[in-house]
């Protein structure tokens, strides 16, 4: 009875979850980098969290642009509402030059419909 459980919630978990994030972390390097990711959320719900949960949680949105940007810290996200494309959109993440001596971790989230995720952004130092 228990592997008949187990097996029905793997097969739950493998048809309900999706990956909002593609890749789900990224590393930085300590000179301060853009790179750009794909997400499926929903842009005004982007947020820069630190692990306890505090940060930034509404972005600011440019209309001459169309692009939601929100900063915390050392870490600036932006998704442009014309990179949409094929049920994804191009997520740019912009870290400042690390001069703090250590590694530091942001999480970078939001939602997509009800399901709400966060991928992790490290800068190296």
């Amino acid at each position: 009875m228990k592997r008949i459980l187990t097996i029905m919630a793997s097969i739950v978990c493998l048809c309900g979850c999706e990956k909002i994030f593609t890749p789900m972390s990224v590393t930085l390097s300590a000179d301060g980098e853009t790179v750009t990711v794909h997400t499926s959320i929903q842009p005004q719900t982007l947020d820069i969290l630190n692990y306890d949960g505090e940060g930034v949680k509404i972005p600011e949105y440019d209309e001459e642009s169309q692009t939601y940007t929100i900063t915390n810290d050392w870490l600036t996200a932006s998704i442009s509402e014309a990179s949409y494309d094929n049920g994804q959109y191009e997520l740019v993440l912009t870290a400042v030059k690390n001069t703090t001596g250590k590694r530091r971790t942001l999480y970078v989230g939001g939602m997509n419909k009800n399901y709400q995720d966060s991928m992790e952004v490290t800068q190296e130092y």
